[in-house]
C-alpha cells in the first residue's frame, strides 16, 4: 500500500489513523502527521483539505501549538469539552466585533472582517487577524472548505476562507461534547496523540490542560 494520499478516501483513512494533522508543512519540533507530506504535491493536499472538510470529517483549529491542525471528527467533541472550559466570559472588543459579524452573515471572510473593522491594508498578521485568530482559539469559530484556484498559488482562494460559528457548523460534535467527563475527554486526547513524551504533550496541549 502506498504512502501517499490521492484520492478523498485516502484521506479520510489517513485521519481516521493520524488523527490529528498539520494542515500545511510540518516541523522537526512539533511530532504531527502533515497534509503537505502525506499528499506529497501541496495543491493535492488543499484540495483533499478542502474535501475533508466539507465532508465534515475533520475540523480546522489552532488550539494545538498554536498551529493550523486538522482534527479527526472522533477527537474534536473531547478537544472542545476541554477548551471550553477556559473561554474568557468577556472578548476584547475586535474579536467580539467579528463574532457578531460571523453571527449576523452565517459566515465571513477574513477580507469581509478586516473592512468591517476598518483594518483593510494595514500590515498583516492585522487586527482581524488577530481577532479571528483568537476566536479560532477559543474554538467559537471554524474555517470551511473553499475553492483551489487552477492556477497560481493554491491556498489563495478567490473568495476566501468561509469562517463560521463552531457550534452552529458542529451541532453533533457539540451536542457528543457535553455527555464527556473531563478526565474521559483528557484520556481520548491522550491517547489520539500517541508516544508524545509529557512535557511535549503538555506543551502542545496547553491551551485545554
Amino acid at each position: 500500500m502506498s504512502d501517499r494520499i490521492e484520492t478523498e478516501n485516502d484521506a479520510i483513512d489517513f485521519m481516521k489513523r493520524v488523527k490529528f494533522a498539520l494542515r500545511y508543512n510540518s516541523t522537526p519540533a512539533l511530532p504531527l502527521a502533515s497534509m503537505y507530506n502525506a499528499a506529497h504535491d501541496k495543491r493535492r493536499a488543499i484540495e483533499l483539505t478542502n474535501a475533508l472538510l466539507a465532508r465534515d470529517e475533520v475540523v480546522e483549529t489552532n488550539v494545538i501549538a498554536d498551529r493550523l491542525v486538522l482534527v479527526h471528527r472522533d477527537i474534536v467533541p473531547a478537544l472542545y469539552a476541554l477548551r471550553t472550559r477556559y473561554r474568557k466570559a468577556k472578548l476584547p472588543d475586535e474579536p467580539q466585533r467579528a463574532l457578531l459579524l460571523i453571527q449576523e452573515n452565517k459566515t465571513a471572510t477574513a477580507g469581509e472582517v478586516r473592512r468591517f473593522l476598518g483594518v483593510d491594508g494595514m500590515k498583516r498578521p492585522d487586527p482581524a487577524d488577530l481577532a479571528l485568530g483568537e476566536l479560532q482559539r477559543e474554538m467559537r469559530i471554524d474555517r470551511g472548505p473553499s475553492s483551489v484556484p487552477k492556477n497560481g498559488i493554491p491556498y489563495l482562494s478567490q473568495e476566501g476562507f468561509p469562517y463560521r460559528i463552531f457550534e452552529e457548523a458542529h451541532r453533533d460534535l457539540v451536542k457528543a461534547a457535553k455527555k464527556l467527563k473531563i478526565d474521559e475527554a483528557v484520556d481520548i486526547i491522550r491517547e489520539a496523540a500517541g508516544p508524545i513524551p509529557p512535557r511535549k504533550f503538555t506543551t502542545m496541549f496547553k491551551l485545554i490542560l
